[in-house]
């Protein structure tokens, strides 16, 4: 046939090779039979009677085939026999049942005279059910579904493998007993692969990071709670926070595991309670200067607004002496009579008070002149003595500096509220409008009339205006109904004058600076006060001073807080719990009071045996390790400030990438381990099976 090599030996009979097998493989197969006396006897009786006395044992060739026919055992389902027979019988080789004969004692010869070999092929062949189930297993989500996947995949290929190691499949109640067995023992080692894999793997897991998983810089007892705490709060979010609150945060302020892991040191252990206390209590005694240091370096210093303002008003008091003199003197007569008759046609329109201020204001505004006295066609009289009569005729006031200190008494009733116009302070405060008409009338007939006196005016009011900022300053901030928003004030904020606006930030800067001086101590207050009603006052301060120095100063106040935070529930928890824990170890104990060792039905036997458990737990206890010990290096660490938190949350993040690493490795280290021994464990039930039947 094209697939064989047929060779004619010494006895006549046809020898097939398959085809592509070497001359030189074929003439040392030959030579081989030859010498074991093969030839002149059938290959049957030859077979059956095995080797020679003399003979060394099968060639080297041949073991190597037979160890290959063991390890392909169990990938053929303990088939290969019946494929060799059947593959022998189909080239025309014998017939099938003779040759399946052949094979199963050529097999069985194997396996009685290499033991170890065939127990080593045979281990190499039971990989088939271990890693078929691994395949798949491997698609299930849940343990579950990866232990019901190996069940019935061993299930599965431990059947076929039963049946095929079954002698003769004409006997159907032998094929079902082999059959079932097979599935059963299957179905044990493919159900126990997934969950064997996974405690495997726990198993590494948990001794590689006791090797290897802990922090540097720091004990193992340590790490078994910093690391995972760690891990909890996030080791991005940890390290963005430690560098958002600055060089005084510690790793107890920057997540909740971290700040939990604080307090249970704490509240467990006086020497931790110690040391977490000191380094909280340290910090949150700088709260006031730390706040007062960012606030001047966000603002600058501060200046009392009403020490500004009162410069200022000197300062305009000085250029007002400088320039309203040499104007007004300078100054014509100023006319003003259609000031005085608008404003006798207001006064009967007028009552109270508002009709009082008006008639001060028109005597004010109003003098006398001395005129003679004239007839009808205009001659001088004269009195009995012959004298020439004059009398006092009301003209209107045309002196200017007169004038300007009228206006001034407006000023002090308009803008003041101030005594003026011969009225007591704040008289007028809601009847203002004809006097701001005619004081806006007066100061313009000045302004047109008189020479020098717009200019000083302007620099006057310049003045005048920035200690106005300076008051408006420190009230801006705030909450209520009339409490302007943020757009609307900064629409009257912008149009302000240079000189204005730096006047305003400084009675700005004086009120935040009595705000710490009074709320520095109730951080939640202070931060109420510089955010006001939906964030309003830090939109206005950022308009003041600046979007980024608003920034930094809610961020002190939010780091603060933050701080100040950590302390209340580290300190003051744990001294809750240590005065509880002290007031229940230091309570008298009733006078009449027995042990409980001793009740009614208490026996002798009773008695020994409550007290040596006793005793044998306090034995047992005091040899157990403190599980507290590593607590005060804990607190060292979560209370640690600048660098050094930084070095520790380095430390930590390493040994979290590590375990990570750990993590990734053990699932493949789980599902190796669990394959190499199902693979043994499978094929040393697949050698022993064949021992039995070589037996």
């Amino acid at each position: 046939m094209a697939d064989t090599i047929n060779v004619k030996a010494p006895d006549g009979s046809m020898v097939a090779f398959p085809a592509g097998t070497s001359d030189e493989t074929i003439n040392r197969a030959m030579n081989e039979a030859n010498a074991a006396g093969v030839f002149g006897k059938s290959l049957r009786a030859s077979i059956d009677a095995g080797p020679a006395q003399d003979d060394p044992g099968p060639s080297v060739m041949r073991t190597v085939a037979q160890t290959m026919r063991a390890a392909s055992n169990g990938l053929t389902f303990n088939n290969t026999d019946r494929i060799a027979a059947g593959i022998n019988a189909l080239i025309g080789n014998g017939d099938y049942a003779s040759n399946l004969e052949g094979q199963r004692k050529e097999s069985n010869r194997f396996t009685r005279d290499y033991p170890f070999t065939n127990s080593a092929a045979n281990v190499v062949g039971g990989s088939a059910l271990p890693f078929g189930v691994v395949g798949a297993a491997a698609n299930r989500v849940t343990a579950l579904g990866r232990t019901l996947a190996g069940l019935g995949t061993g299930a599965i290929m431990g059947g076929l493998s039963g049946a095929g190691a079954s002698p003769d499949w004409t006997d159907l109640p032998q094929l079902g007993k082999d059959t079932a067995v097979g599935m059963g023992l299957g179905a044990a080692i493919g159900g126990a692969i997934p969950g064997g894999a996974a405690a495997i793997g726990k198993a590494y897991n948990k001794a590689s990071n006791w090797m290897v998983g802990g922090a540097h810089g720091m004990s193992s007892g340590a790490s078994k709670y910093l690391v995972p705490a760690l891990e909890a709060d996030g080791p991005a979010t940890v390290k963005a926070e430690l560098g958002r609150l600055g060089p005084d945060a510690m790793l107890a302020d920057t997540g909740f595991a971290l700040q939990g892991t604080a307090s249970g040191a704490a509240l467990n252990n006086p020497a931790a309670r110690s040391i977490a206390f000191k380094n909280l209590r340290e910090r949150d005694a700088g709260t006031n200067a730390r706040v007062q240091k960012d606030v001047n370096e966000a603002l600058g210093p501060a200046e009392d607004p009403q020490t500004v303002r009162n410069a200022i008003v000197e300062q305009r008091a000085a250029v007002d002496s400088q320039n309203y003199p040499p104007a007004l003197a300078a100054a014509p007569d100023v006319r003003t009579a259609p000031i005085l008759q608008q404003l006798g046609n207001l006064i009967p329109q007028s009552v109270g008070m508002e009709r009082r201020a008006l008639e001060n204001l028109r005597d004010m505004m109003m003098t006398t002149e001395r005129r003679r006295v004239v007839d009808a066609h205009g001659y001088p009289m004269f009195d009995a003595r012959g004298h020439e009569r004059f009398e006092d005729v009301p003209v209107s006031q045309n002196n200017a500096e007169v004038l300007h200190k009228v206006k001034q008494e407006l000023d002090n009733v308009i803008q003041y509220d101030a005594p003026g116009l011969g009225l007591p302070a704040g008289a007028l405060s809601r009847q203002q409008a004809m006097l701001k008409i005619l004081r806006h009338q007066l100061n313009g007939a000045l302004e047109e009339q008189v020479p020098g006196y717009r200019e000083a005016n302007r620099a006057s009011a310049a003045l005048a205006q920035r200690a106005e900022a300076v008051q408006g300053g420190t009230q801006y901030l705030g909450s209520g109904k009339t409490t302007p928003s943020p757009q609307r004030f900064a629409d009257e904020f912008d149009p302000l004058s240079p000189g204005e606006k730096i006047a305003f930030a400084k009675g700005s800067r004086g009120e935040i600076e009595r705000m710490l001086g009074t709320k520095a101590n109730d951080l939640q207050a202070l931060r109420g006060e510089l955010q006001g009603e939906g964030g309003w006052n830090t939109a206005k301060l950022a308009t003041v001073h600046g979007q980024d120095a608003a920034d930094d100063l809610i961020a002190s106040v939010d780091r603060n807080l933050r701080f100040r935070d950590t302390h209340n529930k580290v300190v003051e928890n744990a001294q809750t719990a240590q005065r509880t824990a002290a007031k229940e170890a230091m309570a008298p104990s009733p006078p009449n009071d027995l042990p409980d060792l001793i009740g009614p039905g208490t026996t002798t036997l009773g008695l020994l045996s409550t007290a040596g458990k006793r005793a044998a737990g306090y034995i047992y206890r005091g040899l157990l390790d403190d599980p507290t010990r590593h607590y005060p290096e804990i607190a060292s660490i979560v209370t640690a400030k600048g660098p050094q938190a930084d070095a520790f949350r380095e430390a930590l993040e390493a040994a979290i990438s590590r375990r990570q690493a750990i993590d990734a490795h053990a699932p493949a280290v789980g599902n190796g381990a669990a394959l190499a021994i199902s693979t043994v464990v499978n094929g040393l039930l697949q050698d022993r099976r064949a021992r039995q039947s070589a037996n």
